[in-house]
Parts: structure tokens; C-alpha cells; sequence
């Protein structure tokens, strides 16, 4: 039976259109620090994970180089998912929690982790073992640090054994076609790391790794403490940002970094009026959910002409957009059924690209036979360059008519406009 990480002919040549969807599944990603990625020994990439399946998407399409990746057993339970992830070297891997067996399970998961570092392909690990759409880090496994030293022990100073940490910072974690950034952190030579600590015991080192691995991570996204205060620092950052186009990525998240650092300052220095300010962001918060009003919708400094623009270009976009929605109905049909299936909202954008990606691809090619049968060769062409985003402009465009209508409830609300500017004069002050 052929390896997960031995090379094949239709993973090769099938990854660009596999690629090529889970661009599609973004308004705009970006990858910034790709060549910090070391050339010379094993990468275990290590991304912090808060949206489901598009996390090792997003590593997979970092370049179109062959990964190998774990993700959480049960999410293979499913024959036709279990088949795609498969394809796309994702190995399944049982936790602790999971039982006696999955114990079992792990180590050799683990063992096929080092065998593919020891084959020259690189490894990417979900080290905090379960997704959390949180601005924030849940403790790290030992998963990753056990395999970082199996694999040193294997390789046996031949070539270097690195932890590459990555972090993924979306626009938004449960809207198809938001935002990604994607940073490439600085590697750590774990290699040079053990012989430096060669006195050191086993456990101390697993640990060592884990905090070494985790630091890393936390300085390549908006990182909130996971505690009381997390919601109302986290929507005091997205107001600091408003003004920051919502594709200008690193300026966003440098903005709300920026922000969270200086709430937990006040938090430290002046806890009586961080105290007063975030129960104030907190009432806000929940005022704009009640009226459902978007995040996005607040932005503006000019509320009636931001509704006027946004109703300018629904209407605009209109036609457009129904004749791609209903080329394109069972793909992103399938989609939305799949996920309105599915209770954890974070793996909903999964279902969604997945099913658009195999469905999609399906009826392209039917589409591309009925055209070429029907009219001239270049009317063909041209209709098809229109149809190939035909799923994802017909979701942009549903995205459109929802900001819409929050813009209009925003200008209706004098109340959490009040609220929302009053909290903009706050965070002068601090």
C-alpha cells in the first residue's frame, strides 16, 4: 500500500484545482513570510487552528509543495470526507480523551509522523488539538513536541529538525468568502535546541518545545487572553480598526494587536476604569447584536451614505448575481445543505468549499460541453471565464444584501451609533 507521503500522479496534478478553490473561498488570503520556511531539514508547521478544516487548507495551499497533516479522527467518519482527506495527505489522529484505544492509536500516528519528516516531506500539526474561533490559544498537546523529538532521534544529526509556527488570521470565522492572512513565523531549530539542553529530562524538554512552539505563535496573531474580559476586548479592537480596509490584512491585524496590548495594559495599571470601559463595550456588544447590526456597518462615519452606496450596489449587482446562483444552484446549494447540517458553525465553511469544489467542478465540465455544443468556440470561451466564479460571486453578492440591510438598522439606531461613538472617545484616552 502506497505511503500517505510517496508521491502521486493525480495529488500532484489535482492540488491546482484543489488550490485553486480554497483561494476561491476567500475574498482575499495572503501569505506573508514564506521565505523564512527552512530549506535544509524537517518543517513541522505549526498553525494555530480556529476554523475547522480551512486551517490545514490554508497550510495546503501555502505552496504546491506535498504536506502531510493530522486532523481530529472523527472528522473522517464521514466515507466521502474521510476519502477527499485522505487525498489530501490529512491523516486522522485519536485524542487522549477519546478512550484507551485512541492511546494506542496516537503512537503510532505519531511513528508515521516521524517517518514522513525522515522522507523529507513536511509535517503540519494542529498542536492546540481542537479548533476555537477565538482571537486566542488553547494549551498546546505534547503531540507536536513528541514528534519534533522522535524525529530528531530518527534523523540522528543528519539535517536539522525545525518547528515552523504559523498564524492564521481570518476577517471572519464562520462567513464563506472572508479574509485570510497567513503569516510565517521565525523556525525554531529544535536540533540545536536539544543539544543545548542535553542534560535535560525528557519532560522538561516536551514542555520546553510546547512553550517555545506557543510563544511563537502568539506573536503572529491578534492573541487575547481567553478570560472574563475577552468579548469586550475583543470588540473594543474591532472598533480601533474600523477605519482599516477590511483587505489591507496586516494593517488590521497590527491595528488590533495594537489595541489588545493597550486594554491589557489599562487592565494592569487602571483596572477601576478598564472595569468601566469594557462593561461599556459589553452593553454595546450586545445592543448591536440585538438590532443585528454588523461589526462592519459601524465603521462608517457616514451612515446614510454608506446605506445609500451599499443599496446602490446590491441593486447594481443584482442580475448578475442570480444568473450566477442559478448556474451554479447545486453547488453552493449542496453546500448550504451540508451545512445547515452541521451544529458546530465553524466547520460549516468546510462543507461549503468542499462541496463547491466537487460539485462545482462537475458542472463545469457539464457546462463546458452544453456551450460548445450550442454556440461558437470563442461565445463558449468567454461564457465560461464568466462562469468559473459563478458560486463565489453569488455568494459575495448574498454578503453584499446582508451589509446592506445592517447598514440601513445601523442608521435607524441612534442608540448604538450614541454607544458606539461614545466608546471611540474612550479609547483616545487610554
Amino acid at each position: 500500500m502506497k505511503k500517505i507521503y510517496e508521491d502521486d500522479w493525480w495529488y500532484d496534478h489535482l492540488r491546482y484545482i484543489v488550490d485553486a478553490y480554497i483561494y476561491g473561498s476567500f475574498k482575499k488570503i495572503r501569505y506573508e513570510g514564506l521565505e523564512r520556511i527552512p530549506q535544509d531539514g524537517a518543517v513541522i508547521f505549526a498553525p494555530n487552528h480556529c476554523d475547522a478544516l480551512m486551517d490545514p487548507f490554508a497550510v495546503l495551499a501555502m505552496d504546491h509543495s506535498k504536506k502531510v497533516f493530522v486532523a481530529r479522527a472523527d472528522i473522517f467518519r464521514k466515507p466521502v470526507l474521510r476519502k477527499i482527506l485522505t487525498f489530501l495527505k490529512i491523516m486522522p489522529i485519536n485524542r487522549v480523551r477519546d478512550g484507551f484505544r485512541s492511546v494506542i492509536n496516537t503512537e503510532e500516528t505519531i511513528e508515521k509522523s516521524i517517518e514522513v519528516l525522515n522522507n523529507r516531506v513536511p509535517f503540519c500539526i494542529l498542536p492546540e488539538g481542537m479548533h476555537r474561533s477565538m482571537h486566542s490559544l488553547l494549551p498546546l498537546g505534547k503531540g507536536i513536541a513528541r514528534i519534533a523529538l522522535g524525529a530528531d532521534k530518527a534523523i540522528a544529526g543528519e539535517r536539522p529538525v525545525y518547528i515552523v509556527p504559523l498564524g492564521c488570521e481570518y476577517g471572519d470565522y464562520y462567513r464563506f468568502r472572508s479574509t485570510l492572512l497567513v503569516t510565517v513565523g521565525e523556525p525554531v531549530d529544535i536540533s540545536a535546541f536539544i543539544a543545548a539542553r542535553s542534560g535535560q529530562s525528557e519532560a522538561a524538554l516536551l514542555n520546553d518545545i510546547r512553550t517555545l512552539t506557543a510563544e511563537g505563535m502568539k506573536k503572529l496573531i491578534v492573541y487575547i487572553p481567553d478570560d472574563d474580559d475577552y468579548e469586550a476586548v475583543w470588540e473594543l479592537a474591532k472598533l480601533a480598526s474600523g477605519h482599516v480596509s477590511e483587505f489591507n490584512l496586516r494593517g488590521r491585524l497590527e491595528t488590533n494587536r495594537r489595541m489588545a496590548e493597550k486594554l491589557g495594559r489599562l487592565r494592569e495599571n487602571e483596572p477601576e476604569k478598564a472595569r468601566k470601559l469594557f462593561d461599556k463595550a459589553l452593553a454595546y456588544a450586545r445592543a448591536r447584536r440585538q438590532a443585528r447590526i454588523s461589526t462592519h456597518a459601524t465603521y462608517t462615519e457616514r451612515p446614510l451614505g454608506a446605506a445609500l452606496w451599499r443599496t446602490l450596489k446590491t441593486v447594481l449587482g443584482m442580475p448578475f448575481a442570480l444568473l450566477c446562483g442559478a448556474a451554479s444552484l447545486p453547488a453552493w446549494g449542496l453546500g448550504e445543505y451540508l451545512a445547515a447540517g452541521v451544529k458546530d458553525r465553524t466547520f460549516r465553511n468546510s462543507f461549503r468549499c468542499v462541496a463547491i469544489l466537487l460539485v462545482w467542478t462537475l458542472l463545469l465540465i457539464a457546462w463546458t460541453v452544453v456551450l460548445l455544443c450550442s454556440v461558437k468556440w470563442y461565445w463558449a470561451l468567454a461564457a465560461l471565464v464568466l462562469l468559473v466564479p459563478a458560486p463565489m460571486l453569488a455568494y459575495d453578492w448574498v454578503e453584499q444584501l446582508r451589509r446592506c440591510a445592517s447598514a440601513w438598522r445601523y442608521l435607524g439606531n441612534s442608540r448604538v451609533r450614541r454607544m458606539k461613538n461614545e466608546l471611540k472617545e474612550n479609547l483616545k484616552t487610554i
